[in-house]
């Protein structure tokens, strides 16, 4: 196991982590954002913020899977790796208001408390010795950023935002709020009602938009893939490689392409078809009263 330290001060957690290429200056600016004498806390109240550990024995922490339950309510979370630990840790700019539990199901972040401090948001960092694998965040206000994940990504998002790096996939609902992911290599079932999601490097498609706004980018080569637009926008990517027939029914909507397609129907409803490279990929999408653009670029980031 690797040699423990001793505790630190968060802000001086978060200053050993960008100098460790773990936090970027700008991740830094954000957690730190608010701290000082500026805040309207005593030197006392701002020296509690020190990291918790898990009481947990070794054989105990190897019992624990390596997935994650995060809450996220009104407060930000980081979430990285760090191999200077040998069990997951939790620290935050404020003592007693989020805790971190083992569970048979794996590790379990809440807020478990709301003080009285005014001008300081909430901000916590998780910092695990291991990649997580599979994880469900419950985001209402405030933001998670995660890094890379080993498994399936499971989010509900009322409101805040979400940024994650890899996973094998994703089950999202975005109700208010925005996520951004990127590099899924498996299925992705997205349904967003309002706010925004935005996604590069999927190699699938599963997507109703009721109201909100989707921006999608990836490969897709082969298999069945769907997407429902009522209400809303939706704008894909389909990266170099793509291989997709593409049908699309739209009722009083909006539906454009920058490559080729044959278009027949009235005035409120029309049907698009239409092909990129071999079409071993077959695309469905069903417009009413929304707008879709299917671009055969790069990615959103372009």
């Amino acid at each position: 196991m690797n040699e423990q330290h001793p505790p630190e001060d968060f802000r001086s957690q978060v200053q050993r982590l960008v100098a460790e290429g773990k936090l970027t200056p700008d991740e830094a600016a954000g957690l730190l954002e608010g701290e000082g004498p500026e805040a309207g806390l005593s030197a006392d109240q701002r020296a509690e913020g020190m990291t918790l550990m898990p009481t947990l024995s070794t054989d105990e922490f190897s019992d624990c899977p390596p997935d994650l339950d995060l809450h996220v309510t009104g407060y930000g979370l980081t979430v990285l790796q760090d191999a200077r630990l040998f069990a997951p840790q939790l620290s935050a700019n404020r003592d007693g208001e989020v805790t971190l539990q083992a569970t048979a199901h794996g590790w379990v972040v809440r807020r478990v408390a709301r003080s009285g401090h005014h001008g300081l948001n909430l901000k916590a960092i998780l910092s695990l010795p291991f990649v997580p694998r599979n994880v469900h965040a419950q985001v209402e206000g405030g933001s998670l950023t995660l890094p890379d994940l080993d498994g399936e990504m499971q989010a509900e998002v009322n409101g805040g935002h979400v940024r994650m790096g890899r996973a094998a996939s994703l089950n999202a609902e975005v109700n208010g709020g925005n996520l951004t992911a990127t590099e899924l290599g498996g299925p992705t079932h997205l349904n967003v009602n309002g706010g925004n999601l935005t996604l590069e490097g999927a190699h699938s498609l599963n997507a109703s938009i009721n109201g909100g706004n989707l921006r999608w980018a990836g490969l897709l080569t082969g298999g069945d893939h769907r997407l429902e637009v009522n209400a809303g926008n939706a704008t894909l990517y389909l990266k170099e490689g793509s291989n997709v027939h593409l049908r699309a029914e739209v009722t009083v909507g909006a539906f454009k392409t920058d490559f080729p397609t044959r278009k027949s129907g009235g005035f409120l409803n029309t049907q698009h078809e239409g092909q990129l490279g071999s079409g071993d990929a077959q695309l469905s999408c069903r417009v009413s009263a929304g707008q879709v653009k299917v671009l055969s670029g790069s990615g959103v980031t372009s």
